[in-house]
């Protein structure tokens, strides 16, 4: 038996150095908390949306006046028009009737008044919209003429009222409408501190982020703006480059790959399985049959086409046998595939062959095949096979770089909060409040000078922040209530589907705190197997060693990155056993820095001691299979069953519990239950 142990052992590792971009039962850290000092909150849209305008026409919907002059005083329902000569780069106000020449720059200041108070523009993409803020009109010069420019300068939350609604919907759930709306803010925030004597901090189109004023019937997304009032992403020093895309096929893109952008190493590349089960995300595919007869004619013409120009002419693909996408574009593990082959039986003057035909997937393919999702070459392709069919898909729309929308959206309806969305797209972010000021001209009153007035506005309160806990609803049968209060009479909200994994925003003996389906309640902590604890390395270095066993000398199984999160399975004062990107091993506790509460502590009875070579062992319980758990302890996660009499590898030994290797999966099972095989 032992002479087969090295094999076994090099099969696991092969295992678990295998990619598995799979759902985890643990929660993805979220992006902690922190206060901030007062920040301007005031931003300048430069609204390129309106072009070269000739003529402008604004409704004012409050109180105007005229670059802050008391006599030029704009009411409520006004009609203003304003012209612009490119000749000259002059403007004319044009109100009431009476025309004004405005010269090549002035500005509709906005005082404090009750109800509604914005402008209204006719020609801009949404009529209807107010944009409640002052106007900044300028003439600038454009190869030997004038263009003009329109910059509305909005309080931070009034713009994210217009910004949010147009880059998500208003349906995507509240927790991803809360992390966009953080990631808009830290967008415009970084933009802000960035613009140095610019004259505008960001523009109205996707150049940044799309404003079109305040729309109406987007109640969610003014709730989820609310909800994080003042709250902005930093890591390190500098606000986070929070770039958002509609979806990125299942694999985040690196910033530095795209735009060629260094420094920005937590917007690098890695699976991102929220966006890849969205069923919502965007995606486009082919079939490829595994007969010469295909039912697209596309792909008979590409495939007869090549074959004629690489095995000679009249050449015909009979059959298909593999399909496969290859030779990515950037290092690993970039899956963005630039070539595509199929292996092909074929025939030619009456002689069959079998040979490899390889397409280049943008420049032969894409276009050729309708595979097209955005206008960059960055779509992820990959292969899937049926019974007879080949199918080839497509994913990413957009540039794949930052928050996925779609991931975002799909994290939210399995019950992650917005902290925790952007702890994943955001890795090593922090939260930070900040106090914003917003400025406003006071009350105008004819013959009397107004004065600006500073209004200093508080971040939210938030309420509590995820734990970093997840838990299984594991009820004896049937659905476990969420209630309002923690106990048994108070009102129910909703109910929680058995075997449904939910946060944890709060525990206790008896109850815990959780937020499902976009309500926050109470649960009986007794219907709960709670799942793997995370941390996050915090090493002075840029890397941490996971071992193979809890010691120094032990095999080096690989390194994981600083600010990476993993899942702790098992937490001691020297060592923790960690899972990270499917590798379980032991590294260092004083590396580790936890979420929001400790990882579960093992039993008493569960000092182990590892063994300096791996011994076998049979599995003998006194049922038909014995339990292997991801924890010294009954209450520990069920991995798996394994069945009587089969055999395991043992790599650590104790009294109670000895950590296995079965089948490539490692784990925890009971030491009485095991036979150990003599030398």
């Amino acid at each position: 038996m032992y002479k087969r142990l090295p094999a076994i052992l090099l099969i696991c590792a092969l295992i678990f150095a295998c990619p598995r971009p799979s759902l985890a039962d643990t929660a993805p850290v979220s992006a902690p908390m922190t206060a901030g000092n007062a920040q301007n909150g005031m931003v300048r849209v430069r609204l390129s949306s309106l072009g070269n305008f000739s003529s402008l026409n604004l409704t004012i919907c409050g109180s105007y006046s005229v670059s802050g002059s008391s006599t030029q005083t704009l009411g409520g329902g006004a009609a203003v028009t304003v012209k612009f000569n490119s000749a000259s780069g002059r403007f004319t106000l044009v109100s009431g009737g009476a025309s004004a020449d405005m010269g090549t720059s002035f500005r509709l200041c906005r005082h404090a008044t009750d109800g509604q108070n914005g402008v209204k523009i006719a020609q801009g993409g949404q009529p209807g919209n107010l944009y409640p803020g002052d106007f900044q009109f300028v003439a600038r010069s454009s190869n030997g003429s004038y263009v003009p420019w329109v910059i509305a300068h909005i309080f931070m939350e009034d713009y994210l009222y217009g910004v949010v609604p147009y880059e998500m919907n208003d349906a995507s759930g509240t927790e991803a409408l809360k992390a966009q709306a953080v990631a808009a803010r830290t967008y415009t925030m970084l933009r802000m501190s960035a613009a140095g004597g610019a004259l505008y901090d960001v523009v109205d189109t996707t150049a940044d982020q799309v404003y079109a004023g305040t729309p109406s019937g987007s109640a969610n997304c003014k709730a989820a703006v609310d909800a994080t009032k003042g709250i902005a992403l930093k890591n390190g020093a500098s606000f986070t480059a929070t770039y958002y895309t509609a979806s990125n096929g299942g694999q985040t893109e690196s910033i530095k790959n795209a735009w060629g952008t260094a420094g920005l190493d937590y917007l690098g590349v890695k699976d991102d399985p929220y966006d890849l089960k969205n069923p919502d995300s965007r995606k486009v595919s082919f079939s490829v049959s595994t007969s010469g007869a295909q039912s697209d004619s596309r792909v008979s013409i590409l495939l007869n086409r090549k074959a004629a120009s690489q095995f000679g002419a009249g050449s015909s693909v009979t059959a298909v046998t593999a399909v496969y996408a290859h030779t990515p574009k950037y290092a690993a593990p970039s899956r963005l595939y630039t070539k595509l082959s199929f292996d092909v039986l074929y025939t030619r003057n009456g002689q069959t062959g079998a040979g490899t035909l390889t397409f280049d997937i943008f420049s032969e393919l894409e276009s050729a095949l309708s595979m097209n999702l955005t206008s960059g070459s960055n779509e992820l392709w990959s292969v899937t096979q049926e019974y007879g069919c080949f199918t080839v898909t497509a994913r990413r729309f957009g540039h794949g770089i930052g928050m996925s929308q779609r991931g975002a959206m799909y994290m939210g309806q399995l019950g992650y909060t917005y902290d925790q969305i952007l702890g994943f797209y955001y890795e090593g972010c922090t939260r930070v409040a900040y106090t914003l000021t917003r400025s406003i001209l006071s009350p105008a009153v004819p013959g009397q000078k107004s004065q600006e007035q500073v209004i200093t506005e508080q971040p939210v309160v938030l309420e509590p922040s995820s734990t970093g806990l997840r838990a299984r609803v594991t009820t004896l049968s049937g659905s476990l209530n969420l209630r309002e209060t923690p106990s048994a009479d108070a009102r129910v909200l909703r109910t929680i589907p058995q075997n449904e994994t939910i946060p944890i925003l709060e525990k206790s003996a008896s109850w815990c705190k959780t937020r499902y389906g976009g309500d926050m309640g109470y649960v009986m902590t007794q219907f709960l197997t709670f799942l793997s604890s995370t941390a996050r390395v915090a090493t002075q270095n840029d890397a941490l060693n996971l071992r193979e066993l809890p010691s120094t000398s032990a095999p080096i199984l690989g390194a994981i990155p600083r600010n990476a999160a993993v899942s702790v399975l098992e937490q001691g004062a020297e060592w923790c056993r960690v899972s990270y990107n499917g590798v379980t091993g032991y590294v260092m506790a004083q590396y580790l820095s936890f979420s929001g509460g400790s990882a579960p502590a093992a039993e008493a009875e569960t000092a182990l001691t590892p063994l300096e070579t791996p011994v076998s062992a049979w599995i003998m319980p006194t049922a038909s299979t014995l339990n292997l758990r991801d924890g010294c302890s009954l209450s520990a996660e069920l991995l798996m069953e394994m069945p009587k009499y089969d055999m395991l590898i043992v790599t650590a030994i104790g009294d109670t519990w000895c950590a296995v290797v079965y089948e490539g999966r490692s784990g925890y099972c009971m030491t009485k239950y095991l036979e150990f095989i003599d030398e």
